[in-house]
């Protein structure tokens, strides 16, 4: 049987599906309730809940909602989901969270905290209870870690924290010295100031789109999400982790703490290194090697701890 085929099946015999609490949940007529219903339900498990996903979980989406282990959430990981969620197979849930603004609208979120507590909600609706395991890149690993913070408040376990070259925000770059006092104002800080007006441009184009409930140009949508992303982190004081942090660090990030920033804010972390750019994190099957065999590795550790 094809799944459009027990689509249709499930409407005839008025079987009515849903998804909450990280769970399938059906009820009809008893006597439609069958084994053989049960077990149908049980082999398209997967694609029911993508199927049935809710609408409130717009930016929350099922990579892999098969498997018997704790649901791991990644946070901003771009293409990343999918090739962390493809080497880690099918009995490991992975969950992706999306970019808002990614179809040009706005991004209603005000600050870390509050972006964090949306995205905690949507969580909790998919593992109510956790332990709960977060992978985050970029300004995702600021969310990832923030979202740790206020778990570990609310008194839930998070033994699993990934972060993939994200800098810390409560930490500021040193002065970068050059030869000459003119070189040393142009750039630390003439250079900034210029950037700094050109990037308020660019953003105030972006924001009469808004204003004018037009979505943002697809060609300057990367833009709006990185300067909010900038604007919100700038705006957040990370607090203090209780716990350990595995941290993937790209060989060309130009900050020059070699922990981003995050030492002193979890109790260890280690340090991967993977060769080249930004942006060149998942792309090319050499760094996606060391990427999911060191995430798989930590992922079998916090396992046999807990």
């Amino acid at each position: 049987m094809i799944f459009s085929d027990f689509i249709e099946e499930l409407r005839q015999k008025e079987i009515e599906i849903t998804f909450s609490g990280g769970k399938l949940k059906y009820s009809g007529p008893d006597k439609n309730i069958t084994p053989e219903l049960i077990e149908k339900l049980r082999k398209f498990k997967g694609k029911l809940i993508k199927y049935f996903w809710p609408e409130e979980l717009s930016y929350l989406m099922p990579i892999n909602p098969e498997g018997s282990q704790i649901p791991l959430f990644v946070v901003h990981g771009d293409n990343g989901n999918y090739i962390i969620s493809e080497y880690l197979g099918q009995d490991q849930p992975v969950y992706g969270f999306f970019h808002p603004g990614s179809e040009g609208e706005k991004i209603p979120y005000r600050s870390v905290k509050e972006m964090s507590e949306s995205y905690i909600d949507m969580v909790r609706k998919v593992n109510p209870d956790g332990p709960f395991y977060l992978i985050g890149y970029s300004f995702g690993g600021v969310l990832a870690f923030e979202m740790a913070v206020k778990m570990q408040m609310s008194g839930y376990k998070v033994p699993f924290l990934v972060l993939i070259d994200s800098m810390c925000p409560a930490t500021k770059d040193k002065i970068m010295w050059e030869k000459g006092l003119f070189r040393i104002i142009r750039k630390n800080f003439l250079s900034p100031a210029r950037i700094s007006v050109k990037r308020f441009f660019k953003l105030l184009i972006c924001e009469l789109y808004i204003l004018r409930k037009i979505p943002i140009p697809a060609d300057k949508r990367a833009f709006y999400m990185w300067i909010k992303y900038l604007k919100l982190s700038g705006r957040y004081s990370p607090p203090k982790f209780d716990g350990d942090m595995l941290l993937f660090r790209s060989t060309g990030n130009p900050f020059s703490y070699k922990t981003l920033g995050w030492k002193p804010l979890v109790n260890n972390i280690k340090i991967i290194e993977i060769d080249g750019k930004h942006l060149d994190i998942f792309i090319g099957e050499d760094r996606n090697d060391i990427l999911r065999t060191e995430v798989q590795k930590y992922l079998n550790y916090i396992n046999r701890l807990n």
